[in-house]
């Protein structure tokens, strides 16, 4: 069985306060997008799990969340016994924001709880996830989604009107999650644009992406432009070659802009990587959720 596992856009991304558990909750939509990993799975009868990458930088075995992930699984379900071997073929940055180790760990517990004959709910799926990585139980589902608390509490939305294309800028650095919420100066949220159109998204359970675009914020941007002069510079550029809105993702590196014409996306990815930056073309990603795609 092969499988895909998407990349996380953050767009948007606010830091409400630090919680008792030492987490913090947070504000973001969340929206996967066509820029994939794939997952190679087969089931070892003999009960032997195995996790194997094609990158360096990307831990193999108990150290990568697609193994906690299955093992996680399989004593949910009160089954050691059962087994799998999973291949990574990566094409998703780490360290970028993108959430691609959260990908592959929420894609991998859909298709073996399909594989394993579990039939454990989305829901059941999810709350193993949360144990996993703040990001996990959005993966199980993906799509589009209002996420808040610290990443588990997950409120899909049905896009309506047209989808942006994303230009995707990888900036030549990557950002230790840690170092950025230790980092990240958390001010008093006042109710701008940003949060008055979430709180209408929240209430019809729709989000007009190409308008939404234009009122995003991320709390950690000031952070990475102060340490990093080169993000605005890419920002700007994105901005002048006609993105709608640009940001960044998560607590970073990754940069995007949204774009509602193709060409001027493929143009402006040009530009950046005359620059000498790695750019991706991407669009969102719709699916019902739950279930791995073929």
């Amino acid at each position: 069985m092969t499988i895909h596992s998407y990349a996380k856009l953050n767009l948007g991304l606010k830091v409400l306060g630090k919680r008792a558990d030492g987490f913090h909750d947070l504000l973001s939509i969340f929206q996967e997008v066509d820029l994939q990993d794939d997952l190679h799975i087969d089931v070892d009868p003999g009960g032997d799990l195995s996790v194997i990458a094609d990158r360096d930088d990307v831990p193999d075995g108990p150290g990568n969340l697609v193994y906690r992930a299955a093992d996680a699984l399989r004593l949910r379900a009160k089954r050691p016994d059962l087994g799998a071997l999973v291949r990574i073929t990566k094409r998703i940055p780490s360290g970028g924001g993108l959430g691609g180790g959260s990908s592959n760990a929420g894609a991998v517990l859909c298709a073996l709880n399909h594989a394993w004959n579990l039939r454990l709910p989305e829901a059941e799926l999810a709350a193993i996830g949360g144990e996993i990585g703040s990001d996990v139980p959005f993966s199980v589902g993906g799509g589009t989604a209002l996420v808040t608390g610290r990443g588990e509490e997950v409120q899909p939305l049905k896009i309506v009107g047209d989808s942006p294309i994303y230009l995707l800028v990888d900036p030549g650095f990557s950002v230790e999650t840690a170092w950025a919420f230790g980092s990240v100066n958390i001010k008093l949220t006042s109710e701008g644009p940003y949060i008055r159109f979430l709180n209408s998204v929240r209430a019809s359970g729709e989000v007009a992406l190409l308008d939404f675009l234009e009122t995003v914020e991320n709390d950690f941007l000031p952070l990475i432009c102060a340490r990093y002069p080169s993000v605005q510079r890419i920002l700007s550029t994105l901005e002048d070659s006609g993105a709608l809105g640009a940001s960044m993702s998560g607590t970073g590196a990754t940069l995007y802009g949204g774009f509602s014409d193709p060409q001027i996306a493929e143009q402006a990815s040009l530009i950046l990587e005359r620059l000498g930056y790695v750019t991706h073309l991407c669009t969102p990603v719709r699916r019902p959720g739950g279930q791995p795609d073929p």
